[in-house]
């Protein structure tokens, strides 16, 4: 009996059925064969989720190993009947599983949890994080849509959950299609139409007599079409393709353009805030990218402060390393963003080039009436300090709460009880009053 693969078409290395209509075609002979009332087919699309690193330590040949390891063990499984009807050497393959209705699911499950497991390589063992995306393929279905609806839903599983199983039950294929046009749109705004993208600023001031000492530039994305576009859909859009590093560079000539205008009329000391993604700090041009739109704006290093997250700031990558030191050679000033959410240690950030520490408004939100939060919040700030740096307040909401964090000995800080983000042509007007500059 040949192997599952020539069975199907495909050639004793797996290579790829030379047509969709023949892959269509293919299963389609498989449900007419195989499903009736007590039985199912289930198309089955499996990912090997860290095939990237396994190439970059092992090689490419390794992943290929690992990958036709994975294949073997799926194809001559004891319980479930699976034939392959696609495979890529780069980490992955398309198959399909008779199994009966009423247990479908936990026969899917049996069956990867025998395909997971180490992988014996020349000298070394790997262990591939096999995602999985699963779709039933009833006879009434159209099978061009479940080879759709299983991509969806292994995509799906490779961004929340990898080394899950996700059917398709509940992946909504609208929202791949959605994200593709997205990335789109995107694209198009910063190619074509960059009016779509602005800057909001928020103001940060000095919590004791209210000066302005700088703002927080805030992307804002209006679609012609669709309207306003969530910032963080944006961001996380551009951070998956490579996009962030072209809108990295407009908000930052932006901003700084801006504050050119600013520092005309403001204390010279005025910084602006601008969120830099850990992917732009793995670019080895960073800093001289930096350098050069300083020189572009005519704005001194030292009126610039980059908000990096935690887990960039733990990042021990040699390059995100040099480019941090790079930048605060250059005079720029270097922040922690949202600190208390992740897994920053003090004695690490003491180790850190930076001058700043964003407290995240969660440590902020409910301090005014909550003895617990109002204590967590006083320990966080009593410990930053304890730095040198300066520390500022996010999300501050209320009177009380700005009263509070000034005991604790923080005096910056933003939110909405100070000012909520706003165009260019509307931020001095409402935070900045005659005799209150920085």
């Amino acid at each position: 009996m040949p192997p599952p693969s020539t069975a199907l078409g495909l050639d004793q290395h797996g290579a790829t059925l030379p047509t969709t209509t023949s892959l269509v075609t293919a299963i389609a002979e498989l449900r007419a064969g195989h499903s009736d009332h007590r039985h199912t087919l289930v198309l089955l699309a499996a990912s090997v989720t860290n095939a990237a690193e396994i190439a970059d330590v092992h090689g490419a040949q390794a992943l290929e190993v690992v990958t036709g390891e994975v294949t073997r063990r799926a194809m001559q499984h004891d319980g479930v009947r699976v034939r392959l009807l696609r495979s890529s050497p780069l980490g992955g393959f398309l198959a399909a599983a008779v199994v009966r209705r009423e247990t479908a699911r936990a026969e899917v499950e049996d069956l990867f949890a025998d395909v997971r497991g180490l992988v014996d390589l020349v000298g070394d063992q790997v262990w591939p994080v096999l995602t999985v995306g699963a779709a039933e393929c009833d006879v009434d279905d159209r099978i061009w849509s479940v080879i759709r609806d299983v991509r969806s839903a292994v995509v799906a599983a490779g961004r929340e959950a990898p080394g899950a199983i996700r059917w398709h039950e509940g992946v909504s294929t609208y929202n791949v299609a959605d994200e593709l046009t997205r990335v789109r749109d995107l694209a198009v705004a910063l190619t074509q139409e960059p009016g779509q993208l602005q800057l909001h600023y928020q103001p940060v001031q000095n919590l004791r007599d209210g000066a302005l000492v700088g703002a927080e530039a805030l992307l804002r994305w209006t679609h012609p079409l669709r309207g306003p576009i969530s910032p963080m859909l944006a961001v996380e859009a551009a951070e998956r393709t490579g996009l962030i590093v072209p809108l990295g560079r407009l908000v930052l000539d932006r901003a700084l353009a801006q504050t050119a205008v600013w520092l005309q009329q403001l204390h010279p000391g005025f910084r602006m805030h601008v969120n830099v993604s850990p992917i732009e700090l793995g670019e080895p041009s960073y800093v001289d990218h930096v350098e050069a739109a300083l020189a572009r704006a005519g704005v001194p290093a030292a009126n610039l402060l980059l908000e990096i997250t935690e887990t960039a700031m733990l990042n021990d990558e040699p390059a995100v390393h040099a480019t941090l030191l790079g930048l605060r050679e250059l005079g720029v000033g270097l922040g922690v963003d949202d600190f208390g959410t992740g897994y920053s240690s003090i004695a690490h950030l003491h180790r850190l080039p930076i001058d700043t520490v964003k407290v995240d408004r969660s440590l902020i939100s409910g301090m005014g009436d909550d003895v617990g939060a109002f204590q967590r919040t006083r320990a966080v700030i009593g410990l930053v300090t304890t730095l040198g740096v300066t520390v500022v307040a996010e999300g501050i909401e209320s009177a009380l709460e700005s009263a509070h964090l000034q005991a604790m000995g923080c005096s910056i800080g933003q939110g909405y009880h100070l000012g909520r983000p706003v165009p260019a042509a509307e931020f001095l007007p409402a935070t900045h009053a005659p005799g209150r500059t920085a």
